[in-house]
C-alpha cells in the first residue's frame, strides 16, 4: 500500500486520517488505495477531475457512506454516526427544504443542530447578503450557495468538508464564500477540506493539496514549497493531470 502523508510535528491527531479505502460500485473502482493525513488547523484542496471519486470520498470521510475496505479517523476517532458532531458538510447538490423561507429554515437548523452558533449565523447572514424573506425555492443558484455556506459555518464543528462550493455561482457570490472561508480561518480552530474545480479562487487560501485522478491519489503537496520551488497550484494540477 501507497500511502501518503505530510510531515507535520504537531502531536495532536490528524483532523482526518484516511488509510487504504477502497470503493466499488457494479464492478467500477471509484476509490483505489487511497491514504493521506490532514492536519488540524490546515486549509486543504482536494483536486481532480470530473468522475476523479472526490464526492464518493467525502462522503465517506463525513459518514455517511462506507469504504468497501479501509478505515477513516476523525480527530483520532473512527468516522461514522458518532463523529457527526466533529464536522459540518456542504454536499455538492443542494439539500434545503425549498418550501420553507430562509428565516424559518434558520429557525429549522437551530433547532436540529446542537452546536448551533446564532450569533455566527447572524453575522454570516450579513456578511454573505442572504435575505431572511427569501424563500428557499425562489433563490438563485448563488444565493442559495451562501445559504448553504451559512448553514455549515454556524455550527461550531472543528472540521469543515465543503464539496464544490462554487459550481454554477456567479462571481459576486464566489468573491463572498471565499471571503467568508478566510474570516474562519483566522484563529486556527477550524481544518478545511475543499473540493473545488474552481482552483483559482481558492489558490492563494490553500496550504495543502491532494491531487486525485481515476480514485487513486496522484500526488500531496505543501503548496508554500510548491510556491518555493516556482510553481503554482494551477501549473502543477496540469502537470499531473494534463
Amino acid at each position: 500500500m501507497t500511502s501518503y502523508k505530510l510531515n507535520t510535528e504537531a502531536a495532536e491527531p490528524a483532523a482526518v486520517e484516511c488509510r487504504g479505502l477502497n470503493l466499488k460500485i457494479k464492478k467500477k473502482i471509484i476509490l483505489d488505495d487511497i491514504s493521506f493525513d490532514i492536519p488540524q488547523g490546515s486549509l486543504t484542496g482536494l483536486l481532480g477531475p470530473n468522475g476523479a471519486g472526490k464526492s464518493s470520498l467525502l462522503r465517506i470521510i463525513s459518514g455517511l457512506a462506507s469504504p468497501d475496505a479501509g478505515a477513516v479517523q476523525i480527530f483520532g476517532k473512527p468516522a461514522g454516526v458518532k463523529q457527526l458532531g466533529s464536522l459540518s458538510l456542504l454536499p455538492d447538490r443542494s439539500s434545503l427544504p425549498g418550501w420553507l423561507s430562509v428565516k424559518e429554515w434558520l429557525e429549522f437548523a437551530c433547532g436540529i443542530y446542537p452546536d448551533w452558533d446564532q450569533a455566527k449565523a447572524q453575522e454570516l447572514q450579513q456578511q454573505l447578503s442572504v435575505s431572511g424573506e427569501s424563500l428557499i425555492s425562489a433563490m438563485s443558484r448563488g444565493e442559495e450557495a451562501r445559504l448553504q455556506l451559512l448553514t455549515c459555518l454556524s455550527r461550531k464543528a472543528p472540521l469543515i468538508i465543503l464539496d464544490e462550493p462554487f459550481t454554477g455561482v456567479d462571481l459576486i457570490s464566489r468573491e463572498r464564500i471565499a471571503s467568508a472561508v478566510v474570516g474562519e480561518l483566522a484563529d486556527g480552530a477550524r481544518t478545511f477540506l475543499i473540493a473545488t474545480h474552481d482552483i483559482r479562487e481558492m489558490e492563494l487560501l490553500f496550504d495543502r493539496l491532494i491531487l486525485i485522478g481515476d480514485g487513486r491519489v496522484r500526488g500531496i503537496e505543501d503548496v508554500e514549497q510548491l510556491r518555493r520551488s516556482g510553481k503554482s497550484v494551477e501549473s502543477r494540477y496540469r502537470e499531473v493531470f494534463a
